[in-house]
């Protein structure tokens, strides 16, 4: 006669039971983190292209967009703050540029895709520094 284990025992044992909720929590990870990485499309138009103006006020040199604050002066006189995206760093690196190309209190300019619903949001194509010396910010590998 084969004998069953009672039912408190647990058909796992506690190591394999430890390794299956360690690898949910890592696939979790990874879902939430390419639900986070949304599209061009659900925040810059394709059709508007613009231009700002303004003085950096932070640089964020991370995954999986590079941002860029400046701030910029709207037409009545008063400062906005947009958000610049780019590439990713990798891609930026790859155009001769790192976290140190562009700094706190540097003037530039911007040109780009505008921003969905009058946001204050550029993604970056190209970046005029005051030196005059153009970066190239964005060559489709979003």
């Amino acid at each position: 006669m084969i004998r069953r284990p009672p039912r408190s025992t647990p058909l796992y044992s506690s190591a394999a039971s430890d390794v299956y909720k360690r690898q949910s929590l890592g696939l979790m990870q990874i879902i939430t983190h390419a639900m986070a990485h949304h599209s061009f499309a659900a925040e810059f138009s394709y059709e508007l292209f613009g231009a700002r103006e303004g003085e950096v006020v932070e640089v964020l040199f991370v995954n999986p967009h590079a941002h860029i604050f400046f701030a910029v002066k709207n037409e009545a006189g008063e400062e906005e703050l947009w958000d610049v995206q780019s590439s990713t760093p990798q891609n930026l690196l790859r155009r001769g540029w790192g976290p140190d190309t562009i700094k706190i209190g540097d003037r530039i300019i911007v040109e780009g895709n505008l921003g969905l619903e009058n946001s204050n949001k550029l993604w970056a194509v190209t970046i005029t520094q005051e030196s005059g010396e153009v970066i190239y910010a964005s060559g489709g590998d979003n």
